[in-house]
């Protein structure tokens, strides 16, 4: 295992960035590139407030009392810093339709804006001050992905959890002036927090997995506040958390020090916006076929077979060959295609039990193949990694479609009216119309909002 680049340990070099960066430093492509990723966070925290895993965490806390601090987002209850942030968080990642980033191997909002949203509001921080906190929690977790994946994700940790905590921990720690060896303190005590094991998805699991590292990240930040210790060296040291959760493998730890800010995670490689609510594996694959879909106008009727063709890592995510609820449907290969198929669409309504359960996505879903790609086996497809569909129908005709960027990924984006359109899709969940346009014009103007509370008193549902 490599060491740190320096004598100066990893967390002390990522808590010195984290402590010094500043609204005036970012550059405008990082603030546009947080606005639209915040804006998509939020939408679907509104739409994943009203799901059954966000009320289970909701009735966990209402039996707690505490200080009214912060908004739970989509209902009219207030609750403690941690408790909002895990409440949140857990929202957030309930419909599985949060975005998505490359070093990070996994969502890389959800963790971070519940716990940087719960403090601003406490602290009534300016909107500079949450876009700040908000780009240094994903620079950190992101630039520890570039470290430890894929194997860390490949041995079975949530890294959107497991490391998702440091960029928590990050905004946290910002958004309460944190200087650099309480940063690198906060970051220490999130070592200790990080978990997450992807044999819960398709569960409530993972959607807490993302609340769970909200709220340690509040914790870490608080804790370190309050003068808590921790070890500067917890990442390299031979029994830290490189050693236990490196899966074996040298970590180059100088990916995680060096360009730190420079260009930001969030513009480069940047962040993917979701168009399906479902794993991010199966939406190349859903692109073809709905593509295809609507190119022949394929009646589900004549399909014979369906194969999808994909890269090594997707069958350790889409882990139900056969789906019996909505969550399970959002890591099914099968499913979310036959559902594609049938109903010409994969929306909420798609993930809804009674719609797995139907008698006609439970006959097709045998059809559905997903087979590893010969050209997709090692890890250095993952770059270009991509999903061949290839549907063959009754009369023997075959049909195929090879999609390299789903739409919404950074080299294929969202326009700003595709995701404004989105986020009111999802708002109107739980509000009115003319609600969505007033949240929706703070959101698009967050840097001249003086009082982060202005804007969360907006999200109440």
């Amino acid at each position: 295992m490599s060491h740190s680049p320096t004598g100066v340990s990893v967390i002390e070099q990522l808590a010195a960035y984290a402590a010094n960066e500043s609204f005036e430093k970012l550059p405008d492509a990082a603030v546009r590139a947080a606005r639209r990723a915040m804006l998509d966070t939020l939408g679907v925290m509104l739409a994943g407030s009203v799901e059954i895993t966000a009320s289970r965490v909701r009735a966990l806390i209402a039996h707690r009392r505490g200080a009214d601090e912060a908004t739970v987002v989509g209902t009219g209850v207030r609750a403690p810093v941690e408790d909002a942030a895990l409440a949140n968080g857990t929202a957030a990642h309930a419909l599985d339709y949060d975005d998505l980033h490359q070093s990070l191997s996994g969502h890389p909002s959800v963790p971070v804006l519940p716990a940087a949203l719960a403090l601003a509001e406490r602290e009534r921080a300016a909107g500079t001050a949450l876009v700040t906190a908000f780009v240094v929690g994903v620079e950190l977790e992101a630039k520890l992905g570039r470290v430890f994946n894929p194997a860390h994700y490949e041995v079975g940790w949530h890294a959107t959890a497991t490391l998702g905590v440091f960029g928590a921990a990050a905004a946290s720690a910002k958004l309460l002036g944190a200087s650099t060896a309480t940063m690198a303190r906060a970051l220490g005590i999130a070592a200790s927090l990080a978990s997450g094991i992807k044999a819960n998805f398709g569960t409530d699991c993972k959607p807490l997995h993302a609340g769970h590292a909200a709220r340690c990240g509040v914790e870490a930040a608080l804790l370190a506040a309050a003068g808590f210790t921790a070890n500067a060296r917890v990442l390299e040291h031979g029994d830290g958390f490189g050693s236990t959760y490196g899966a074996g493998s040298p970590l180059a730890w100088d990916h995680a020090v060096t360009g730190l800010g420079a260009p930001h995670e969030i513009v480069d490689p940047g962040v993917g916006v979701k168009r399906f609510p479902a794993c991010a594996s199966t939406h190349q694959a859903l692109d073809a076929t709905l593509a295809l879909a609507e190119e022949h106008a394929i009646d589900p009727a004549s399909v014979e077979a369906v194969e999808c063709a994909v890269h090594y890592l997707a069958p350790h995510q889409l882990i139900y060959d056969r789906a019996e609820t909505g969550l399970q449907g959002k890591f099914s290969m099968p499913y979310c295609v036959s559902a594609a198929l049938l109903d010409r669409a994969v929306r909420f309504a798609q993930f809804e039990d009674d719609r797995v359960r139907r008698a006609d996505v439970q006959a097709f879903m045998p059809k559905v193949r997903m087979v590893v790609h010969p050209d997709q086996t090692t890890r250095e497809c993952l770059p270009t990694r991509f999903s061949e569909v290839t549907i063959t129908l009754a009369n023997g005709r075959r049909l195929q479609r090879r999609v390299s960027q789903a739409k919404g990924q950074p080299k294929n984006p969202l326009t700003d009216a595709e995701l404004e359109a989105k986020f009111r899709d999802c708002a109107t969940r739980v509000m009115s119309a003319a609600r969505v346009e007033t949240l929706l014009g703070q959101i698009k103007a967050l840097e001249t909002v003086t009082d982060v509370s202005a804007l969360t008193r907006l999200l109440t549902g």
